[in-house]
Parts: structure tokens; sequence; C-alpha cells
């Protein structure tokens, strides 16, 4: 946790050296599944930005068991036009995430581990910041583990991504 927080560190120092926009954003959707999900990008040219994301999820259903969970992401994006961080853009994603379940009293752990490519737009609604909505698709490949008694063994394979995300440009 404290190496994960120190690389944070660093890219938010140098995104502020080097970075002539930034903008922090969360994903309200995500809460409705019991995750939440925090994201900085930091724009590196006109025409490219990166994108680091943290996710933690908890949710208990009762009987049905519950999960605990981190993760994070991080993305390149490649704008069409030199309008960075704004318009279309198409962005390499990697990510990890591990949750921790207790079903049934039977507990298990699932890593994984992803790779992804995304196109999106990306609003900014002001000439100097102001609110943004980043909306994307895409697919991604995912390779997990599974530490413990769990009923299924590997759920590897390719599969749809997609984020909606609404934040604040400074």
């Amino acid at each position: 946790m404290k190496k994960i927080i120190l690389l944070l560190t660093l890219f938010f120092i140098n995104s502020n050296i080097f970075a002539q926009k930034s903008i922090i954003k969360i994903n309200p959707v995500s809460l409705l599944f019991g995750s939440a999900k925090a994201t900085y990008e930091g724009v590196l040219t006109e025409s490219s930005s990166y994108e680091l994301s943290l996710t933690y999820n908890s949710i208990d259903v009762g009987v049905l068991g519950k999960s605990n969970g981190l993760g994070g992401q991080a993305k390149y994006k490649i704008y069409f036009r030199d309008t960075a961080p704004e318009g279309w853009y198409v962005a390499p994603a990697v990510g990890y995430s591990s949750t921790k379940y207790s079903v049934m009293d039977v507990d298990y752990g699932i890593n994984g581990f992803s790779l992804a490519g995304l196109i999106g737009h990306q609003w900014v609604f002001g000439d100097d910041g102001g609110f943004s909505i980043d909306i994307n698709t895409g697919l991604g490949y995912n390779n997990w583990s599974v530490d413990g008694s769990a009923i299924i063994a590997r759920g590897d394979g390719v599969g749809l991504k997609g984020n909606l995300s609404f934040g604040w440009a400074f």
C-alpha cells in the first residue's frame, strides 16, 4: 500500500510540474455496485495525457457473501486533435485488481491483470477548466488467478470494457 501511495504521489508531483491541465474524476455508476473509483488525468502534450485510477470495492449481500478489494489502472490517452484533454481519443490501458471473497464460510481471493484498447470522448466545459465528462468503451483481455477454494477456477478471456466519469478540470 505504501508503494502505491508513493507511486501516485510521484505522478501527481510530475504532473504539476509538466502538465498544462489536470482533471480529477469519479465514476458515480460504480457506486451502485459497491465500488468507488477515483481518477487523475494529467496532460503530457497537446495530443496526449496519462490517466491513473484507483478502485476500492466493498459489498456485503448477507448470506450470499461479501467482498473487499483494491485495484488500479493506468492509461495513455492519444487525442485525435491537439486538444488534450478534450475530444476523441484512443487509449491503451493496463490494470490490476485483488479482491477477497467470503461466500458461505468459504474464503478465497481473485487477482486479475487486464490489458485493454479503448476509444472515448471527453468534454471539458469552460475555457480554463471546469466540469468534465469522460466516456469510453473498448475490448480488454483479463487474466485471473484464484487463491483458495472457489467455485470457478479461471475467468480469462476477452470482454467489453467501459467507463463513465464526471470530474473537474483545472
